[in-house]
C-alpha cells in the first residue's frame, strides 16, 4: 500500500497521471476505496442487476446528510468494480475539481448524456423529503431524458443507514419498464416509475 501511495503521489507531482474527460482519476478511486470498509459496514443486495459494463442510470434516495452518495459509490465499487458517476457536484472551483477526481459530475443534461454515451454508470438523487424520511421524492425529470433517448436501463436504488452510523444497506432494484409515447409523456412516466420503484424498495425494508 505504501508503495502505491508513493507512486500515486509521484505521478501527480510529475503530472503523468490520467484523468477522463469528466475529471475522474480511476487510480485514485481504487486506492482510497478500501478505506470505506474501515468506516462503513456495507451490505449490497441486487448488485448483479448492474451489468459489468455498459451504461446505466441509477435513481437513489437521499435524506439530510452527505453520506448516501459516498456509501453508494463505495458499495458499488466494492461489489461490481465500477465507479459510479454521481450527479450533483457544485460547479465551483476548486471544490468541483476535487470532487470530479472521485467521480462526481455537475447536474447538466449534456454531461449526463455524454457519460451514458461513454458507457458509464450515472446516479441521480431523488428529491429529499425532509419530513418523511422513508418517502421517495420525485426523480429529476430533465436529467433522465438522456437515458430515455438512448435506451439506457434505469434502475432504482435504495440506501438505508444512519448518517453517523456504521451499518448501511444498498439495494439495487430491477430495471424499470421502458415507457412509450410522446417524449414529454414518456419522460414523466419514466420519472414516476423511478419514484414508485424506489418507494417499493424502501417499503420492503
Amino acid at each position: 500500500m505504501s508503495g502505491s501511495v508513493v507512486g500515486l503521489a509521484r505521478r501527480r507531482w510529475q503530472g503523468t497521471f490520467t484523468i477522463d474527460p469528466w475529471g475522474l482519476d480511476r487510480e485514485l478511486v481504487s486506492l482510497v476505496a478500501p478505506v470505506a470498509s474501515l468506516r462503513w459496514d456495507l451490505r449490497v443486495e441486487g448488485g448483479e442487476r448492474l451489468r459489468s459494463d455498459g451504461p446505466a442510470l441509477l435513481v437513489f434516495n437521499r435524506r439530510f446528510g452527505v453520506t448516501e452518495p459516498l456509501v453508494l459509490a463505495a458499495a458499488l465499487h466494492r461489489s461490481t468494480g465500477r465507479t459510479v458517476r454521481i450527479v450533483g457536484c457544485p460547479d465551483v472551483a476548486p471544490l468541483a475539481t476535487v470532487l470530479r477526481r472521485f467521480g462526481a459530475v455537475i447536474g447538466e443534461v449534456d454531461e449526463v448524456a455524454g457519460l451514458l454515451r461513454a458507457g458509464e454508470v450515472v446516479a441521480l438523487a431523488a428529491e429529499r423529503d425532509l419530513l418523511r424520511r422513508s418517502r421517495a421524492g420525485a426523480a429529476p425529470l430533465h436529467l433522465m431524458e438522456p437515458a430515455l433517448s438512448a435506451g439506457v436501463p434505469v434502475l432504482p436504488l435504495a440506501i438505508r443507514g444512519r448518517e453517523l452510523g456504521r451499518r448501511w444497506r444498498v439495494t439495487v432494484g430491477e430495471p424499470l419498464p421502458r415507457p412509450k409515447g410522446k417524449p414529454a409523456l414518456a419522460e414523466a412516466d419514466l420519472a414516476d416509475h423511478a419514484r414508485r420503484g424506489l418507494q417499493d424498495l424502501l417499503d420492503a425494508g
